[in-house]
């Protein structure tokens, strides 16, 4: 939960990026448990600061909502996951596997997710961007991926389908799905989320042949 934060004695004891570091991670806490429906002076009265230090260091609530994203999403990423997805040096199943335990750890947090679905119902901005990325650089490269395993590289260079790209995220959000049930319904997920993210993966391609043929080819019998 957001707490406010000690300020006090502030000009003796911090530099000024401390002092913007402290507000920043303040104003995260309290976004992670309240969503972005605040003004600076509530958000100023929560950290128990003064609005005028919160101007100092951010002119505006959208400078501050950016640097939120900047620190919960961006900083977050690893450019690695993008080199190794599509390493095929190492069978694909161990690079979805690789990916995924390193990725829950980094966003599967408390503020991340909440932040994240709090924007998202806003309409701000920031989770759109990250969900852009997830869908540029992880979710259409894995369909790529797919495709050479599936022996299907001769489409290789044609335009990732809806289909496609919703199987895929129907791996991603079972993923996303453990880490809302426990910081946002509360609810118990496992502690070995190590073998979840295997048992997730492994049942994923075991069935996804000729499914995400079908989504590439766009037609074919339906159920």
């Amino acid at each position: 939960m957001g707490t406010a934060i000690d300020m006090g004695n502030v000009r003796r004891r911090y530099s000024a990026d401390e002092r913007r570091r402290m507000i920043l991670e303040g104003a995260i806490d309290y976004f992670a448990d309240f969503g972005f429906d605040v003004r600076t002076r509530e958000l100023a009265e929560h950290l128990g600061i003064s609005q005028s230090l919160i101007f100092r260091y951010f002119p505006n609530m959208a400078a501050l909502v950016d640097s939120v994203y900047d620190v919960v999403f961006l900083n977050r990423w690893n450019s690695e996951w993008e080199r190794a997805l599509v390493d095929r040096a190492h069978p694909l199943r161990t690079r979805l596997l690789g990916f995924y335990r390193d990725y829950f750890r980094s966003i599967g947090r408390y503020e991340v997710i909440r932040i994240s679905l709090y924007s998202a119902l806003r309409g701000e901005t920031i989770s759109q961007r990250y969900m852009q990325l997830v869908r540029e650089r992880l979710i259409h490269p894995i369909v790529i991926e797919l495709r050479c395993e599936l022996g299907l590289d001769s489409r290789a260079d044609l335009a990732v389908t809806p289909l496609e790209e919703e199987l895929v995220f129907g791996l991603h959000g079972s993923v996303i799905y453990a880490i809302i049930r426990k910081h946002v319904f509360g609810l118990a997920v496992t502690d070995d989320i190590d073998f979840m993210l295997e048992l997730l993966i492994d049942n994923f391609l075991a069935g996804i042949g000729d499914t995400f043929r079908r989504a590439l080819d766009g037609s074919g019998e339906r159920a």
